[in-house]
Parts: structure tokens; C-alpha cells; sequence
């Protein structure tokens, strides 16, 4: 979480001002300088003669906080350590030297801290947020649940441990409570766009793109050079069955982030339903020939070769998928489509029974390996959720399909889907 890291280096109160008023102490302070000036600065107060215990702590702070805007953690605790020294008793001085270990990649060590700092000053709320985002962090979601709670208790109007504590509930699959955490947030904080944000995927993994949608336009207007923003919002798109407006966000999600797996897959998909065939085979082949090509654009490839009719591209690229990813199911389900076009009956209910293997609980997948001639029982068929434009589509195409009912396939699948796949290459 960004708050903990812009909020937990500012001191509890406004600290005494240094007895001595010279310059370098004042720039060393300056936080509209560039780190590295006040580094200088803090540095050269540092050496004058006759420094108070609390001018030294106040200067060593202030450049343990310049040395980790710079990065470098290392040396910010060193600060820390000597800071708190002379000043054992000062929660905000192990708070602070918590998150400058949490910067250093070792939230174990910052728990240390936390416990310090509640235990000098249990009354205050952010020790116990800031232990909770490390124990977030470590796994311990109970346990960060538990402080986020404390934390509250302690200072009920501040948005940002709610976006906490909505962060560990939406890690943990409980999404209407993250929800819930979310909205508590925005009632107190409406400017905050992170959880905003973050209740905006929450709505879209709870299959509700149409609320996702306006929260997504919202955070957009002030953010638009993030990709995964655009990425989410052509999700909620596309789960609209609104295509060719997914595409757009796609494309931008791509332009900012051009090696971006999740992007180009989620492009060619979005073009395959809007109906245009041809972008979706040249949005995935440039991904085909790259050093670490990944078994799913392999298998995406295969799919959109064979709808443009490159049947020797599609076996090239499905074998590659295969090889990568041999336990891959839905790479076994478009070999047997490409073994059934060829002929091979054999061939194709071989990788139909692999295919079922692998993905038991794909129904997609399923209704192909039933289709390709493997053994199948309709009543241990998965069903599809119907939650969603796009999803009602596809589980109409499913049921179609295993069916046998190729018509009604072609005509209620959306063509970036598996389903509908097979039913226009089965005739």
C-alpha cells in the first residue's frame, strides 16, 4: 500500500525547532529540495559542534528519511539506528525505521519495530496499520485483519486503513466485505482514486462490469498512463459483450505496455468478438517468435490461425504449445479440432481424452473433447455462470455444443471463444 510509505515518515507532532537556526540544518529539513541536496545539507549540519541530543536525532532523521526517498534503505536505517540511540523511547523513530525495512525487502524485521512502537505509545493508530500491512504482506492475513481492526478502533476516520483492510479481504477471496471496505473508505476520502480503483476490480471479479465501468472512467481521467487501468476497463468491456469498445482500452493498455502478455492475449480476443479476424492474427504474431514465447499466446495463435485459415501456422503452433505446457487442456482441445479437420479421427479423440483429463472442470473444454469423439457423461458436463452478456453467450454455446447442436453454436458463441471455434470448424 502507497500510504504507508508517504504517511509514516511524517513525525507525529511538529517536532521542537533545532536550537541552532543556521542553513544547513533548515535545508536538511526542506523537503522541496531534491534528496540528495538534503543528504548534503544534513551532512554538513551533522558536523557542527555542540549538537544537542535532539538536534542530532532531528538531523539524523531527517537524512534517514532523504536517504530513502534516494532508495537507499541500507543507510536510512543506519540512521535510524543511531537516532534511536539517543532517543530509545521515540515510537516514531522505530515506526519510521519499520518502513524503511519494509522498503528494504524485510517486513520480519519491521514487525520488530511495530511491536516498539505500540508498546511505547498504544494509543496510536498507525503502528498498528503499519504492522498490518506487514503482516498483509508476510501471508498472515488474519492476523493483519486483526490490527486493521485496532487501527480503527484508534482512528475510525481514516480512509486509507480501510483501503487496508479491504486489500487483505479482496486477497482473500471475501470481495462483498472488501467492497464493503472499500466504500467506507470513499465515504470518508470521495478525492481517493486507489480505492476507487480497487473497488472497481473488486465489482468486475464479482461479475458486476456494469458498476466496474463509471469507477473505471472515474480514476481514467486522472490516470491515464496506466495500463492495467485500461486493461480492467476494457475487462468490464468485454464482459458487456462491447467489443469493439474493449478494444480501444486493449490497445492503449498495449501502447503503454508493449510486452505485456495479459494485454496483447485480452486484445486479440476483444478483436476476435468484435469480428475482426485478421488484427487479432496480427496483434498475436509478433508474440509467436519471441524469446520466451508463452503457451498461452501459442495456443490463442493456433485458435486465430485457424479461423483465418493458416491450418499449417495453427499445427506449428499448437505442437509448440504443447511441448511448453504438455498438461496444457486447452491446447489439447484445439489439436484435436485441428486432427478432426485433418481427418485423423484417431488422432483427434486421442488428444480429446487428454484434453478432458487435463481440464476436468473447463467446460469449454469439455464440450470440445466430447464433440472430437472422448467418452463423456452430459451430467458430470461443468456449467458455465451466466453472470454476465459475455458469459451467457459462451454457456449458451457450451450447452449448445455438447449438444450437438452446431447451428445454434455458431450463431450464440462469441467468436473469441473456444466453443465457437469448434463449431465453425466442424462440419
Amino acid at each position: 500500500m502507497i500510504y504507508r510509505f508517504l504517511v509514516l515518515f511524517a513525525m507525529l507532532a511538529a517536532s521542537p525547532a533545532l536550537a541552532a537556526s543556521d542553513s544547513e540544518a533548515r535545508l536538511c529539513r526542506d523537503l522541496r529540495l531534491e534528496p540528495p541536496l538534503r543528504v548534503e545539507a544534513c551532512a554538513r549540519a551533522l558536523a557542527a559542534p555542540d549538537l544537542t541530543t535532539r538536534e542530532q536525532v532531528e538531523l539524523l532523521s531527517a537524512r534517514a528519511r532523504a536517504l530513502d526517498d534516494l532508495g537507499d534503505y541500507k543507510r536510512a536505517i543506519a540512521d535510524y539506528d543511531s537516532a534511536i540511540v539517543l532517543a530509545p523511547d521515540d515510537p516514531v523513530l522505530h515506526l519510521n525505521r519499520g518502513v524503511a525495512k519494509i522498503h528494504d525487502g524485510r517486513p520480519t524485521d519491521a514487525i520488530a519495530d511495530y511491536d516498539t512502537a505500540i508498546r511505547l505509545k498504544p494509543s496510536w493508530h498507525l503502528p498498528y496499520f503499519d504492522r498490518a500491512v506487514a503482516l498483509g504482506d508476510l501471508g498472515q492475513r488474519a492476523a493483519a485483519l486483526k490490527d486493521y481492526e485496532r487501527a480503527i478502533q484508534r482512528k475510525p476516520d481514516d480512509a486509507w486503513i480501510y483501503v487496508g483492510q479491504g486489500d487483505v479481504l479482496a486477497a482473500s477471496g471475501d470481495l462483498e466485505r472488501a467492497l464493503a471496505s472499500y466504500d467506507k473508505a470513499l465515504a470518508l476520502r470521495a478525492d481517493l482514486d486507489d480505492p476507487r480503483a480497487k473497488r472497481a476490480s473488486v465489482l468486475l471479479r464479482l461479475d458486476r462490469p456494469a458498476e466496474a465501468l463509471p469507477e473505471f472512467d472515474h480514476v481514467l481521467a486522472t490516470h491515464p498512463s496506466k495500463p492495467h487501468l485500461w486493461q480492467a476497463r476494457g475487462e468490464a468491456k468485454f464482459q458487456l459483450a462491447l467489443y469493439a469498445d474493449a478494444v480501444a482500452d486493449f490497445e492503449r493498455a498495449l501502447d503503454l505496455a508493449r510486452q505485456d502478455g495479459d494485454a496483447r492475449r485480452a486484445l486479440a480476443r476483444a478483436q476476435l468478438g468484435a469480428g475482426d479476424v485478421e488484427g487479432a492474427w496480427q496483434t498475436m504474431s509478433p508474440s509467436f517468435d519471441a524469446p520466451r514465447a508463452e503457451a498461452a499466446d501459442l495456443v490463442l495463435g493456433a485458435m486465430v490461425a485457424m479461423l483465418t485459415n493458416r491450418a499449417s501456422a495453427a499445427d506449428g503452433l499448437v505442437h509448440r504449445a504443447i511441448d511448453l505446457k504438455p498438461g496444457e487442456g486447452t491446447a489439447q482441445a484445439v489439436l484435436a479440432l485441428t486432427l478432426q479437420r485433418q481427418g485423423d479421427a484417431e488422432g483427434a479423440r486421442n488428444a480429446a481424452e487428454l484434453a478432458a483429463a487435463f481440464a476436468p472442470q473447463d467446460a469449454q473444454v469439455a464440450a470440445v473433447a466430447k464433440l472430437a469423439g472422448a467418452k463423456m457423461d452430459d451430467a458430470s458436463l461443468p456449467r458455465l455462470p451466466r453472470t454476465t452478456p459475455a458469459k451467457v453467450a459462451l454457456a449458451d454455446c457450451v450447452v449448445s455444443l455438447a449438444a450437438g447442436d452446431l447451428g445454434t453454436a455458431r450463431t450464440a458463441g462469441p467468436g473469441w471463444s473456444l466453443c465457437h471455434l469448434a463449431a465453425v470448424l466442424t462440419r
